[in-house]
């Protein structure tokens, strides 16, 4: 059972970790805007496998530590 209560918004309830994932797809966005300029995509084997794990640490810190 977790901690934080369901949140209802216009008669939907939407679990915690919804509005994690949106926080985190966010921040994910943020960042991947961030690491475009710098050219890390070009040392990165697989940019679609880079992203995904970017996505699931950021959504990892944010739902271990964060909010």
């Amino acid at each position: 059972m977790s901690s934080l209560p369901v949140m209802v918004l216009f008669g939907l309830s939407f679990p915690p970790v919804f509005f994690v994932l949106l926080v985190s797809l966010t921040l994910f966005f943020v960042v991947n805007c961030l690491l475009q300029p710098t050219g890390i995509y070009d040392f990165v084997w697989h940019p679609a496998l880079f992203n995904s794990a970017l996505f699931c640490c950021l959504f990892y810190l944010l739902f271990r530590y964060g909010l």
